[in-house]
């Protein structure tokens, strides 16, 4: 059975699958309204919520560029608005990456809010550290929800998913996994600035093309812990 045809089953509820994720974290985030809302992080491997991600976020997508195109911007100002979204994983299809990710050294992670997927996380583990050697894990995707993300059109509904799931990803590395703390990532050229934001540490002999090589040191993860 490909992807295709998996998918259509599940639509069609012809087949029915069970997730094997638990919650591992709870807290309260800050929206833009000025309210809070409370949040939980699962873990574990669960394509109906990998299902969720691509249906909920690509209607945004979708809603997001036809309120663009309903707009009377000039070629400058149509090119400024474009150049603001972070649109450069808008293509990932979190379905297909359920069912290539499934062996047992990958690990998915999700943030839920308001009864959406707010944020997706698959990690591959353990991994060799680039600065000391010790295993930490390799974050193969981590991606936010579109509305929750600036740009000049669109202010982001919920602050700090990408960095809470994050968080969560590393204390149950640690806790669970046995992992040193630490994790490494190669970034899209959009999030560069956030990981330097962390500390990240990029060893450019490790790039990808555009892609750059982001490793978390021991000292930077212990902190991250300790605000957690």
């Amino acid at each position: 059975m490909n992807v295709d045809e998996l998918r259509r089953r599940i639509d069609s509820g012809k087949l029915s699958l069970e997730a094997s994720s638990t919650t591992i974290e709870e807290g309260e985030l800050k929206c833009s309204s000025g309210v809070t809302v409370e949040y939980t992080v699962t873990q574990g491997w669960n394509i109906l919520s990998s299902k969720e991600c691509d249906e909920c976020w690509t209607q945004s997508n979708m809603e997001l560029f036809e309120h663009i195109q309903g707009q009377n911007y000039t070629d400058e100002e149509l090119q400024a608005v474009l150049n603001s979204l972070q649109k450069e994983d808008h293509h990932w299809d979190w379905f297909t990456k359920s069912c290539k990710f499934t062996g047992e050294e990958y690990r998915w992670f999700y943030l839920y809010a308001n009864n959406k997927p707010q944020g997706a996380c698959v990690i591959f583990q353990p991994k060799d550290s680039a600065l000391d050697g010790s295993n930490i894990f390799y974050v193969e995707f981590l991606a936010v929800a579109p509305w929750n993300r600036d740009c000049d059109v669109r202010k982001r509904e919920i602050f700090g998913v990408g960095s809470a799931l994050l968080k969560a990803t590393l204390k149950f590395s640690v806790e669970s996994m046995k992992l040193t703390p630490g994790f490494s990532l190669h970034s899209l050229p959009q999030a560069t600035k956030y990981y330097e934001k962390l500390n990240m540490v990029n060893i450019k002999g490790l790039d990808k093309s555009t892609l750059v090589y982001f490793e978390l040191p021991k000292i930077e993860a212990n902190k991250l812990l300790e605000v957690s």
